[in-house]
């Protein structure tokens, strides 16, 4: 608090003119949660008082919208950032009429001090009422029209704040839900995957289709998904085992104690890395998992018994998450996830299947997936855990679960640390002790190394590792 109220004192040197807090900042506060953003309103001179003030802190000055003076200067030192609006109408009030949701029409006037009176809140749409009762409201049906990424927005609050979206509020959006592939496809993505950094991503997807209207209009492709999936081994359609399949997959990483704590500590540590784009990667297994089943459709079909088949939807599901990548714009990195686990989400119940957990089987496994095994088998589990309980809902899961524990230790304590060999020997070495210059033979006496060391023939140490280059160079 003490840099914004630094910033928000330095500000007012640089202008008479009336300014005002308002929004996310005053939400969060009174909420208790955590801030480091701050709008404000300025009567006038918006983007030449944020220019100066980002010269005199040192901050980055970004013009967002010149024609409509908004600016942002970001105190990389503070980890704050300030955006810089001037004010829409000819007062505050109706600046904040033309907001979203009532519980960010919320405005305090900084003093000629540079200070704020808390007592003197602006909230003429009591959005601080609402926000006591837990209650997403619109303004008025124009904000959606205005901007149909707002109807998203809706839900990302309920998502964040544990929020109720009320029901006229969610009759409007279902509504205008038609306009919202109106907005910039990156401006949707960042929404999307604010949902699914929340624990409850699954339920909120579920409102988002059932009641709103809008997950359809951002992924055509779950309509089919409605039509098909029925058959030997699932009682429900696609699309409803996807949502269950997301929902467990949310229960395990969620949950205190379903793994074995030094298991159930690596997958925190694991999913909670940065991947690409600042997502995490319990976001993208979140997608997969939601996506995992999203080629049935289109594989559909019967055998000579009139048994309903789908063999072949691993491929077709990567092809259509491929697209869903693009359209969402995420990075090459994020695709070829999530292509891999979708198009590899049945191997580890293969391996189960044909009971195969022989050294060379997961081997296979961990070189595939390497640093994404734990995500796969992760995945595959839910899927699992997914389809058999709504078969037999008094099926005890053990079984399945001993099966990807194994693989998880075996990867955890056996393969990790020899995806990278360089701590034992790296192609350099190789190449010098050697004389050797072809990058692939290099690549693939590595991996010969790295198979001996995995099957226990030699330790991981340099003069073993070099000695048996040597005895299979010289057989």
């Amino acid at each position: 608090m003490n840099a914004i109220n630094e910033s928000i004192a330095q500000i007012r040197i640089h202008t008479n003119s009336d300014f005002y807090i308002v929004g996310g900042f005053i939400r969060d506060f009174l909420l208790k949660r955590d801030y480091n953003d701050i709008d404000l309103i300025l009567s006038e001179d918006a983007l030449t008082v944020a220019k100066e003030f980002a010269y005199n802190r040192e901050g980055s000055f970004i013009i967002l919208d010149e024609a409509n003076a908004a600016a942002r200067v970001i105190l990389k030192n503070e980890n704050l950032v300030i955006d810089f609006s001037r004010m829409k109408g000819k007062d505050i009030v109706e600046d904040l009429m033309e907001r979203d949701y009532t519980i960010n029409a919320m405005a305090l006037k900084v003093g000629q001090d540079g200070g704020v009176d808390w007592d003197n809140l602006i909230d003429p749409t009591n959005g601080k009422i609402d926000m006591e009762n837990k209650c997403i409201r619109m303004l008025s049906e124009k904000a959606f029209q205005d901007d149909p990424l707002r109807m998203i927005r809706g839900v990302r609050f309920a998502a964040q704040l544990d929020f109720d979206i009320e029901d006229i509020t969610a009759k409007s959006i279902k509504k205008h839900s038609k306009y919202l592939m109106t907005s910039g496809a990156e401006r949707i993505s960042h929404e999307l995957f604010q949902i699914l950094k929340c624990n409850g991503t699954h339920y909120y997807f579920n409102m988002m289709d059932k009641h709103l209207d809008l997950l359809n209009k951002i992924f055509p492709e779950i309509e089919p998904m409605k039509q098909v999936g029925q058959c030997k081994y699932h009682v429900v359609d696609s699309w409803a085992h996807s949502l269950y399949t997301l929902n467990v997959a949310e229960s395990i990483i969620y949950a205190d104690g379903y793994f074995e704590n030094h298991l159930r500590e690596a997958y925190e540590e694991h999913t909670q890395r940065i991947f690409s784009n600042g997502h995490t990667r319990i976001q993208l297994i979140k997608l997969a998992a939601l996506f995992h089943d999203i080629g049935k459709p289109s594989a559909k079909w019967t055998d000579e018994t009139g048994r309903i088949r789908f063999k072949g939807h691993e491929i077709t599901g990567m092809e259509i998450v491929a697209d869903i990548s693009d359209r969402l714009k995420l990075s090459n990195k994020e695709k070829q996830f999530l292509c891999k686990i979708v198009k590899e989400h049945m191997w580890p119940l293969t391996l189960y299947k044909e009971n195969d957990v022989s050294g060379r089987a997961i081997y296979d496994l961990f070189k595939n997936f390497g640093e994404d095994t734990l995500d796969v088998l992760l995945v595959s589990l839910a899927d699992m855990i997914a389809t058999r309980k709504l078969l037999h809902p008094h099926e005890e899961m053990g079984m399945y679960k001993v099966h990807i524990e194994y693989l998880a230790n075996n990867y955890l304590t056996r393969f990790r640390e020899l995806m990278d060999l360089s701590h034992v020997l790296n192609g350099n070495e190789v190449m010098e002790h050697f004389d050797i210059d072809d990058g692939k033979v290099v690549g693939q006496i590595l991996e010969d190394v790295r198979k001996a060391i995995f099957f226990g023939k030699i330790p991981p140490e340099k003069e073993r590792a070099i000695h048996y280059i040597e005895k299979g160079m010289f057989q």
